[in-house]
């Protein structure tokens, strides 16, 4: 799932309670599993907000380190050329308010 707040944010969340390790791999990250760890809440969902300019993206997420999975409850998926679907995001401009100069602060 993917929500884009009213402060610009964007904060990805994707349930996987017995995983032991989730990261954001997107071709904003140039497809790096390694740069984006999200963090698990007591629930079971692993979560990671970020800052990302306007546009068009594409993305999965990365369990345990091996299993590549798509988010069925992003703006969509669709098949690419290589290692079958992708989650697709799109990223609003928002326009500037004064809560977007506040450090973020990630609910538990």
């Amino acid at each position: 799932m993917v929500n884009q707040h009213d402060d610009g944010m964007v904060e990805f969340a994707f349930y996987r309670p017995a995983a032991t390790s989730v990261t954001l791999a997107a071709d904003f990250s140039n497809w790096r599993a390694d740069k984006h760890h999200m963090t698990r809440d007591d629930r079971g969902w692993w979560r990671i907000k970020l800052a990302l300019p306007p546009g068009e993206y594409r993305f999965k997420y990365v369990v345990d380190g091996s299993l590549w999975e798509v988010d069925y409850a992003a703006y969509g998926v669709e098949m690419c050329k290589v290692g079958g679907w992708n989650s697709v995001l799109y990223v609003a401009d928002m326009p500037a308010t004064e809560t977007a100069d506040k450090p973020l602060q990630l609910a538990a």
